[in-house]
């Protein structure tokens, strides 16, 4: 399978994401603020009777028939997530074959799933003629997600994965799904910093999470995270207190940060950042002692703001630089000198969305 015919091929760009502040608040119905890089994840093939892919980044191949979509626990999963859900809602599409690359890390917290999700979708889309928006490519890629692979993701990552905009953030009220484009000052350098750390605590502790936001929200007769003051979390008992009362500031933190960026006062927002990464490492908990090293030593090396990036737990974080010059490389260094970890960074720009870049 590696040395599958693609001459003649389509081929799909699909960016990573970063969530540059507003985690763990999607899930209640609240504030995010993304946006697409330009890391990518890349498909490159043509149409065929079943489905044969092969992942150079994993370097492994599969094969399946779209009339035969039993989960394998495996990454063919998120491909058969997409074809289940496309079925479900009465779309008739055929196969593919081709080949699986590019320079988006899998695991770190960059959302490697749905951009692989939505590059099958935007592949299906353009060779079987669906007429999808991309609201509705958001959606699909959620529900496969959710309702075939199991993970009980929002929306975020797949809306920003199919909204970005080339030096743009995107903000998010994930209730009703509205958005806003938010520049991106052009001269402002993010870093991501992937700790080598993997995320096994992730998911258990993301499920956890969203059902005990959830019970707390029930408890207060609530929607939706946003619509609860500081004064109201006195009803609770301490550690709902603590985990919920982190999700309320981080809401309003992301319209301070949104209006910071609207108005050009980087210090202030790095300052958000900052502040966003210890209200979740000290009360929502889903730090570690890797990505708070991170924090810290950017923090020396001159950024204005730094903080973990994704579930947590590994992975991850992120910091903006007005200049950024060795500092990568110095925070490395230093970090593979403390922990046994080897780390990668990447400095990256808003990007734009999944497309076919090549025809």
């Amino acid at each position: 399978m590696k040395n599958l015919d693609v001459t003649s091929s389509m081929k799909i760009c699909s960016p990573g994401r970063v969530n540059l502040i507003g985690e763990h608040t999607d899930y209640s119905f609240g504030y995010v603020m993304p946006m697409a890089i330009n890391l990518y994840t890349y498909l490159e093939g043509n149409k065929d009777k079943d489905v044969a892919l092969y992942s150079e980044n994993l370097r492994m191949g599969g094969r399946f028939k779209i009339d035969d979509l039993r989960r394998e626990n495996n990454w063919l999963d998120y491909v058969k997530g997409i074809y289940y859900i496309l079925q479900s809602r009465g779309y008739r599409v055929g196969g593919m074959h081709g080949r699986i690359y590019g320079n988006l890390p899998i695991g770190s917290g960059l959302s490697s799933s749905a951009s692989l999700e939505l590059a099958i979708l935007e592949f299906l889309k353009e060779n079987y003629i669906l007429n999808l928006k991309k609201m509705e490519m958001a959606i699909i890629a959620k529900e496969a997600e959710n309702n075939y692979v199991g993970m009980p993701c929002g929306i975020m990552d797949q809306m920003a994965i199919v909204l970005g905009k080339k030096g743009y953030a995107l903000f998010i009220d994930t209730e009703n799904l509205s958005y806003e484009y938010i520049p991106f000052p052009k001269d402002l350098k993010i870093l991501i910093f992937d700790t080598g750390i993997q995320r096994e605590l992730a998911h258990s502790a993301y499920r956890e999470r969203k059902q005990f936001i959830s019970l707390i929200l029930k408890k207060l007769g609530k929607h939706n995270s946003k619509s609860i003051g500081e004064n109201e979390l006195s009803k609770l008992s301490a550690r709902e207190r603590k985990m919920l009362g982190y999700v309320v500031r981080e809401n309003q933190r992301v319209l301070k940060a949104r209006d910071a960026l609207k108005y050009g006062d980087i210090e202030d927002f790095g300052a958000l950042l900052l502040e966003a990464h210890w209200d979740l490492a000290n009360n929502y908990e889903v730090s570690c002692e890797e990505l708070d090293f991170f924090v810290n030593k950017a923090m020396q090396h001159g950024a204005l703001g730094a903080r973990l990036t994704g579930a947590g737990f590994g992975g991850s974080a992120i910091a903006i630089f007005e200049s950024i010059q060795d500092a990568g490389e110095r925070i490395k260094r230093e970090y593979e000198k403390r922990f046994m970890h080897q780390a990668r960074y990447h400095i990256v720009k808003p990007a734009e969305g999944v497309r076919v870049c090549m025809h």
